[in-house]
């Protein structure tokens, strides 16, 4: 989202500089292969990243973050530099556009990082081509993974497109394969109701579940994985064994507090940047000059 801002502002003549915390450009862009539509991820972010690089009116800073700023519309000036590193760059600039992005949760449920086999949304892309995903005959995704409960009442937003997204892939790749979806609320608006149309047709398997009856995720006595959840249909438990588990884990900002305090800008209960209204003025603050993107918005 900052790259294609800050590209779309020097097309039209304006000097853009960016400010990249990481090492590269691309931010969680990188991890993905592709859109629920089937877009190529890869080639376009590479491309993207590419042009970024080449303009002649964007200035780009790696390893950097915002140390102090101040000012106002038309003449704010930024200090960036790295932790631990003496040198910092002053930056004269009109606006402010925040597109720091957010992150997805390492949970402390489900066996996550105890079994090698519990992958998180982009683990399971990043062994799409193993073993344990090619050989597979049965596969369970659970939704809501730290998602609308008590610490995070938000709903993540993306999860269930990438769910089933993932769903109709591993039946394209096995249809004889067993793939079950534990959700709370299947939400593939617009479009991608057709997506989940698909997912229904080739036999993928959605089971409903609430908070105070979450899935049980064990080991075997032969090390295999085990799912029990309640089937709400059914009214009794259902055991699953599924060769892996993909856990759709919720999404939230890091360190947005410090930036908002030093831009003097609010941030919603769900610790996402909060803009002046959600119709009318979806990008803006309510400080004149500073502006919002991408997953700093909201997921």
């Amino acid at each position: 989202s900052g790259m294609v801002a800050a590209l779309t502002l020097a097309r039209q003549g304006f000097k853009a500089c960016i400010v990249e915390q990481a090492d590269c450009l691309g931010g969680h862009a990188l991890k993905l292969k592709k859109t629920w539509k089937g877009e190529d991820v890869p080639s376009y972010v590479s491309a993207l990243v590419k042009e970024v690089q080449a303009h002649p009116d964007i200035d780009v800073h790696l390893g950097c973050r915002v140390m102090s700023t101040s000012g106002y519309l038309g003449n704010f000036k930024t200090v960036a530099g790295a932790d631990g590193d003496n040198g910092t760059r002053e930056i004269e600039h009109g606006v402010t556009i925040i597109a720091t992005g957010a992150h997805s949760i390492r949970p402390d449920e489900y066996l996550y990082g105890r079994n090698p086999r519990v992958f998180r949304w982009h683990d399971l892309d990043a062994a799409w081509e193993s073993d344990v995903v090619r050989n597979a005959s049965s596969a369970v995704f659970i939704q809501c993974v730290g998602s609308r409960e008590p610490q995070r009442p938000h709903c993540s937003k993306i999860c269930c497109t990438f769910a089933v997204q993932k769903a109709v892939e591993l039946k394209e790749l096995h249809p004889d394969m067993d793939v079950y979806v534990l959700y709370r609320d299947i939400r593939t608006f617009g479009e991608r109701e057709d997506l989940y149309k698909e997912a229904r047709r080739r036999g993928v398997v959605f089971i409903r579940y609430d908070l105070d009856h979450k899935p049980l995720v064990s080991e075997s006595d032969g090390g295999g994985l085990q799912v029990t959840v309640m089937d709400h249909v059914l009214r009794r438990p259902v055991v699953l064994e599924p060769d892996f588990i993909t856990l759709s884990t919720a999404i939230e900002t890091r360190g947005a507090e410090a930036l908002a305090q030093q831009f003097k800008v609010p941030l919603s209960q769900d610790g996402f940047f909060l803009e002046v209204h959600m119709k009318l003025r979806p990008v803006d603050f309510a400080t004149d000059g500073i502006f919002v993107c991408g997953l700093a918005h909201y997921p």
